[in-house]
């Protein structure tokens, strides 16, 4: 596979050559950034389906307990 930019391009233009290699750069940290923060979102939703079932159970609990103290 050739290189978009050679050692005789990047010798004529340097800041080319630098800007190109800063849009790979640049480029690379997006996707990563990307992919992060949707395993960490994939994640979170996971964790807030454990939560309202636990929610559920805890709020169930406190109706009951709520009952059984207008019952007596």
């Amino acid at each position: 596979m050739k290189s978009p930019i050679d050692f005789k391009d990047f010798a004529t233009n340097p800041v080319a050559g630098l800007l190109f290699f800063c849009l790979i750069a640049i480029g690379y940290l997006y996707i990563d950034n990307k992919t992060t923060l949707t395993n960490q979102i994939v994640a979170l939703q996971e964790e807030v389906i454990v939560l309202r079932s636990d929610y559920k159970k805890l709020n169930d609990k406190f109706i009951q307990t709520l009952q059984g103290i207008n019952e007596d």
